[in-house]
């Protein structure tokens, strides 16, 4: 059985007014998509003021947390700092089916 970690990685945003971080949302987005269709994020939150960035990554060590986070698209954009996490609870918004 594979032991999972789970991380909670902080970035700090720095945000370029040139055009080019811009440019790179959308690949941002695909590969934050991926990564939630992976169980490799289970969440990732940006602040209202769009400077700080929060995800919860479920990996099998600290060395694939590092890999997925710097394959980022905006990563080369941010300062980011990670915690294991003992435990992280959440709630789910995926409408479960019944049978009845």
């Amino acid at each position: 059985m594979e032991d999972n970690r789970q991380y909670m990685v902080e970035f700090d945003v720095y945000y370029q007014i040139d055009g080019e971080f811009e440019s790179k949302i959308p690949s941002q987005r695909d590969a934050i998509s991926r990564l939630f269709a992976q169980g490799k994020l289970l969440s990732y939150s940006l602040s209202k003021e769009r400077t700080k960035l929060w995800g919860v990554f479920l990996v099998s060590s600290e060395s694939e947390l590092i890999q997925l986070i710097e394959k980022l698209p905006l990563t080369r954009f941010m300062d980011y700092d990670y915690n294991e996490l003992l435990f992280h609870n959440g709630l789910s918004l995926i409408p479960t089916m019944s049978l009845n």
